[in-house]
């Protein structure tokens, strides 16, 4: 540990990132994954931690059933979908039917250079910063690999600072953005899935060039709720409850606006002038600005 950039107790940076000292990763480890064999009908899904990864994994686990019979093992959407650089529970390098969907929050610059050269799909969600801020500090408390916040205020500062798990969701948001004149993206925002599941799903099947009839779109939609999910062991992760890599459920709510239940006023003017300062050049800001409601 000597020679790693620790920036909390649990988590050292590189390269822009932060990472899980207790994750069996190291810098050397990082930078192999430049070099991950990328195939021409790889999906990614790609986020900021607690922005709808799991959704989304449930989401495309479906809509490639649906289209690619025989494509579905017996085994969890964690395990179908793995995290690329993961390496406690999954094995992103273990041969699977195309086309296969891997999952990261890497930073652009540290994807595997066969995303950018193959033009390889990428679908990003984006979720209001706020309500990630609380779903994390939640997640932080049930994740084995990071250390309990002492306080919501503790974690507060911590994420406004981008000394937390990944870094800074304003950097991560304007990279992808800025990313997509070299990379093949497909931003979806989590709010939009909230009130229009199906039309969203519609949108994803068409950047996938996944040709799905009306009943088979009615059933991924239906898969993909969150009272689907919650009793889907496929997909609610309670695997990794029983087997103490979570100490709690990481489904909570599913909602938007929870933030509102933690942030004291003087919290919130602070993230959204933050916010302001953060994103004044952001192409999208009037977009992305009503997220923060």
């Amino acid at each position: 540990m000597d020679s790693l950039d620790m920036i909390t107790s649990d988590l050292f940076r590189y390269k822009g990132m932060n990472f899980p000292v207790k994750e069996k990763l190291r810098p050397k480890d990082i930078d192999a994954l430049k070099d991950f064999e990328i195939r021409p009908t790889d999906v990614f899904i790609i986020t900021f931690p607690k922005s709808g990864t799991v959704w989304m994994q449930q989401i495309l686990s479906q809509i490639m059933e649906a289209s690619h019979p025989g494509w579905a093992e017996d085994v969890t959407n964690r395990a179908q979908i793995p995290y690329l650089e993961g390496r406690t529970v999954d094995d992103p390098f273990r041969d699977r039917k195309e086309p296969r969907v891997v999952r990261t929050h890497l930073f652009p610059e540290l994807l595997p250079h066969g995303v950018k050269e193959k033009q390889i799909k990428v679908v990003y969600v984006l979720r209001n910063p706020k309500d990630v801020l609380v779903s994390l500090y939640h997640f932080a408390h049930s994740w084995v690999l990071m250390d309990s916040p002492t306080s919501f205020e503790v974690f507060f500062k911590q994420f406004m600072d981008g000394k937390q798990f990944v870094g800074s969701w304003f950097a991560h948001v304007k990279q992808y953005v800025a990313a997509q004149e070299q990379l093949k993206i497909h931003i979806v925002r989590y709010e939009d899935m909230l009130k229009d599941l199906r039309g969203e799903v519609v949108k994803i099947c068409a950047f996938l060039g996944e040709e799905l009839t009306d009943e088979a779109i009615d059933h991924v939609v239906e898969a993909s709720t969150f009272k689907s999910m919650k009793i889907n062991p496929k997909a609610n992760y309670k695997d990794l409850v029983e087997t103490t890599v979570y100490t709690t459920a990481t489904m909570r709510k599913g909602v938007a606006g929870d933030w509102k239940n933690h942030l004291t006023v003087s919290q919130n003017e602070y993230f959204e002038k933050v916010f302001r300062e953060e994103m004044s050049e952001f192409p999208l800001i009037s977009d992305i600005e009503s997220l923060l409601q």
